[in-house]
């Protein structure tokens, strides 16, 4: 299975990643979308370093996102309640701000379809996306994906806030 893109490789999660994983995790202002609700110790990323792999006993598996200019880890992107039986999953990518608008997270989010469709043979993908993130609209939109339902009051901040559940089914 092919992680490299132009831009960007996909890889597994390593050891030497707790420290941005830390960084990314508990940035408070990426809590609204998500299900944080306090910070994550080193201890338990380090843990989850530790168990990740098998996608079929864990359910989800995260792979970090490199540039292929630099080698500098960028960002992740994850499959999430991975569900062999129904042959979906979700996906979420995370780009670190300072290495955003540079197409990173589209040709992460190809490269993850392919291996998602191809190698997991999975039917399905699907994402959640506040009604107000334009950017990530335009990502998933851009890739394939439709939206299929407007969730309503979904996301709490600082007032509830409606969702997007998009979807993308391989034909």
């Amino acid at each position: 299975m092919n992680f490299e893109g132009e831009k960007i490789s996909l890889r597994a999660v390593e050891p030497t990643d707790v420290d941005l994983l830390y960084k990314w995790e508990n940035d408070a202002s990426l809590w609204g979308e998500g299900s944080a609700i306090a910070p994550y110790s080193k201890y338990h990323l380090q843990s989850f370093v530790e168990t990740a792999g098998d996608i079929f006993s864990l359910r989800q598996m995260r792979l970090m996102i490199v540039s292929n200019h630099d080698h500098q880890t960028v960002g992740c992107i994850d499959l999430i309640d991975f569900e062999p039986r129904f042959a979906r999953a979700e996906v979420a990518v995370l780009v670190d701000s300072s290495y955003q608008n540079k197409g990173y997270a589209t040709e992460a989010l190809q490269l993850m379809k392919n291996y998602a469709f191809r190698f997991l043979c999975l039917h399905q993908l699907y994402a959640y996306v506040s009604e107000y993130n334009n950017v990530s609209l335009r990502l998933f939109m851009s890739a394939g994906f439709l939206k299929i339902a407007l969730l309503k009051e979904w996301y709490r901040d600082e007032d509830w806030k409606n969702c997007w559940l998009l979807q993308y089914i391989n034909e």
